[in-house]
């Protein structure tokens, strides 16, 4: 298939196999911990790896680093691939990037804002100007906010107090989830003396010219990636004055960090959502926050059980109602409405139905929308405030509908986007008077969009489970076993993996490979109890229907083991390494980033032991937990000498979400037991965290890595 590309290739060409038959890895020290539980010793020889400090890391490290790019130089076609990936993302992301709904925003926006780039290898600065001027001036600079040389400073969020004329810009270093503010005057461009430290997961409300932010106790220096964040606190902050004269508000009474409060503002209210006490039982909490500098009072409106498997989460809010997104009492859904000056007064206001209920926003005055998602569609149904049904917006299978939100009561139009698998977002307007909708752009990309579609199917998993996937693919694809795919699963959390457009994918795909996505078990594709089928002692659920995606493409002719490559991030990531142990003759090649692969110490660390990820695998301190997690826990289902599948891990040096020692110790763990005839590398992306931070330059070296590794491995031709 071509691509429709400003420049031509004069042949084909291919990637090169490797010529080796064998590997030959560093050499990695061993210690001799024995961890114990329930009477079972269980050897870690690679613990040590846990200790960022330990010289011998920093030596294995490059050792790794040097076996990884030897390997990168054996990729014959690296810059060609380099090349269309730069293109597929100018010519869509930054063709792109000035959308309809973009520009629609700036004309409601007092100031717009906009990043520039300085040097591919930093992270870009922010440009800002008052609606009606022509011109942007600089706001933020980022060298200017370097704690050194070396250091990957980016701006991770903007908070905007259009009514002072007042910004709060959070940064992070090098990946990191701990967060600092600086605060500038949009009158004058200058900076202020404000600045707030150890923010973490919540960000800040304006309250008037003061702000209102949560902390956590910081770790010590260099125990970073080992200790969990705890002692969280909500402080008011006056601007002008130094973070250590400001106002505790409230502490969280959880010190141990297991649990957290959540805050955030609708309308001119402050909502809150906590755990409480009543008669010795701790149930969950939504009530509305009273603050002023000096005092904090919660009024709670809804007390609900204190159950995993159960969400309620605040969408919008009309003068005293709120209405509230929830599976209490509904496996794929409802909304309620709740009154916030009394507690438990609570009505339905859009049953449940037989669609899984995604998002709820307000759309202008007097209507909602609610996005829902069946069979592979998604639609969305627009509502009044009296739960009537207005008009139901539905596309076809493999397509997302998003965006469909107007805040104001006052707005005659609005803006939702649809993509897919292979296209990025194409934005409609939607008369919120006729509900009427007409495209307000024109798709432009570097291809033949039209040539591609996504196919949803139904595969029977292991215990005879149906599971839905969608499987994209050129129209003229060949069913003939020998086409080369990629299987992305995540499978966790209650997530739904829903169809999302990426410039390399669809490079991919547009060489003849095919992408398929499976909604395990353990994400929400199909409600409730679709997560819980796949949470905590049924975990191997998940990693079984991961599988079973596998065997489906292969005895439907898609494609082949030799042809057939495995990818996830973070959750995804624990998935990948479960599989590829599991089913190593399975796959050809999988690619891990970022996931826990060390289950049985995956608490000990940072967030491990928060309730989300108790709920979700379990804990080591109780007896059917442990032996579940053992079970599946990738790094100790590594066998002596079996050929395992050609293995890329990729892992931000600073992940203080998963720390990098699970893909350390995972990966050392290959190179001593699996089979030599097989690669096993690491591509450690320096001054990042679990998932972002990338400047422009490590984002291209990471992503180019990685599909000439993929391209390689499964023989996929460049032409």
């Amino acid at each position: 298939m071509k691509l429709f590309f400003s420049f031509a290739l004069m042949s084909c060409v291919v990637f090169s196999n490797y010529a080796q038959k064998t590997f030959n890895y560093p050499e990695t020290p061993k210690d001799t911990f024995v961890d114990v539980y329930f009477n079972d010793n269980v050897e870690d020889p690679y613990q040590w790896m846990e200790n960022s400090n330990d010289p011998r890391l920093a030596e294995w490290l490059a050792s790794q680093k040097k076996l990884t790019n030897k390997q990168h130089k054996k990729y014959v076609s690296m810059w060609t691939l380099r090349s269309q990936l730069s293109t597929m993302y100018n010519k869509t992301k930054a063709k792109n990037k000035k959308t309809y709904q973009k520009k629609a925003d700036s004309l409601k926006s007092k100031y717009q804002f906009k990043y520039v780039r300085t040097s591919s290898k930093r992270a870009s600065d922010l440009m800002f100007r008052r609606r009606g001027d022509k011109n942007y001036k600089k706001l933020v600079n980022l060298k200017d906010f370097r704690l050194d040389k070396d250091d990957n400073v980016s701006i991770t969020n903007r908070y905007i107090n259009e009514e002072y004329n007042l910004v709060g810009i959070e940064f992070s270093h090098n990946g990191s989830d701990w967060r600092e503010v600086y605060f500038f005057d949009l009158l004058t461009g200058e900076r202020l003396s404000d600045k707030l430290e150890n923010l973490r997961g919540y960000g800040l409300i304006w309250d008037k010219r003061d702000v209102i932010y949560n902390t956590f106790e910081r770790p010590e220096k260099g125990r970073e990636l080992l200790d969990k964040p705890k002692g969280q606190k909500l402080f008011y902050h006056i601007l002008g004055n130094k973070q250590s004269e400001d106002t505790m508000l409230y502490q969280n009474p959880d010190v141990t960090g297991t649990n957290s409060f959540h805050y955030f503002k609708l309308g001119d209210k402050v909502f809150f959502k906590h755990y409480y006490t009543v008669r010795g039982q701790t149930v969950k909490a939504l009530s509305v926050a009273f603050i002023k500098p000096n005092s904090f009072y919660l009024s709670n409106f809804l007390l609900y059980p204190n159950a995993d498997n159960i969400y309620v989460e605040i969408e919008e809010l009309h003068e005293d109602t709120v209405y509230l997104k929830t599976n209490w009492q509904a496996e794929n859904g409802r909304v309620l409405k709740a009154d916030i000056t009394q507690l438990n007064k609570v009505s339905e206001f859009i049953p449940e139905y037989d669609s899984r209920l995604i998002e709820v926003n307000k759309l202008g005055k007097g209507k909602m929308a609610c996005m829902y998602a069946n069979e592979g569609k998604n639609l969305a149904m627009i509502f009044d405030l009296e739960g009537q049904l207005l008009r139901t917006i539905d596309f076809p299978e493999g397509k997302k509908i998003h965006g469909l939100y107007e805040k104001e009561d006052n707005a005659t139009h609005t803006n939702f986007s649809v993509s897919s698998f292979f296209h990025p977002e194409l934005w409609y307007q939607l008369s919120l008077s006729d509900l009427t909708f007409k495209p307000a752009q024109v798709l432009t990309v570097p291809y033949d969009a039209e040539s591609l579609e996504t196919r949803y199917v139904k595969y029977t998993s292991k215990d005879g489970t149906e599971v839905p996937m969608y499987i994209t693919c050129a129209k003229d694809t060949k069913l003939d076993g020998n086409n080369p795919t990629l299987i992305y699963g995540y499978g966790g959390y209650g997530t739904t993996v829903r169809p999302f457009f990426d410039e390399s994918s669809t490079l991919w795909l547009l060489h003849g490979g095919i992408l398929a996505v499976p909604n395990v078990r353990g994400g929400g594709a199909n409600g409730t109890d679709w997560s819980l089928d796949g949470r905590r002692l049924k975990k191997q659920n998940t990693i079984d229907d991961f599988i079973g995606a596998a065997e489906f493409l292969i005895s439907e002719n898609y494609t082949s083991s030799e042809k057939l490559a495995i990818n996830g991030t973070s959750h995804g990531g624990l998935v990948v390494g479960a599989a590829l142990t599991q089913r190593p003759e399975l796959f050809k090649a999988a690619i891990a980033e970022s996931g826990p692969y060390d289950m049985l110490r995956f608490e000990q660390f940072t967030v491990g032991s928060a309730n989300t990820n108790v709920n979700e695998f379990g804990t080591v301190t109780d007896t059917l937990d442990y032996v579940n997690l053992k079970s599946y826990s990738p790094l100790h289902n590594i066998k002596k000498g079996v050929k395992y599948p050609n293995v890329l891990l990729i892992v931000g040096e600073n992940d203080d979400r998963v720390p990098p020692f699970h893909s350390y110790k995972f990966l050392a763990n290959l190179q001593e037991k699996g089979s030599e005839e097989s690669l096993y590398e690491i591509y450690v992306v320096e001054g990042t965290g679990h998932g972002g931070a990338l400047n422009d330059h490590d984002f291209t070296q990471k992503i180019t890595h990685k599909y000439a590794f993929l391209f390689s491995q499964l023989g996929l031709k460049i032409e």
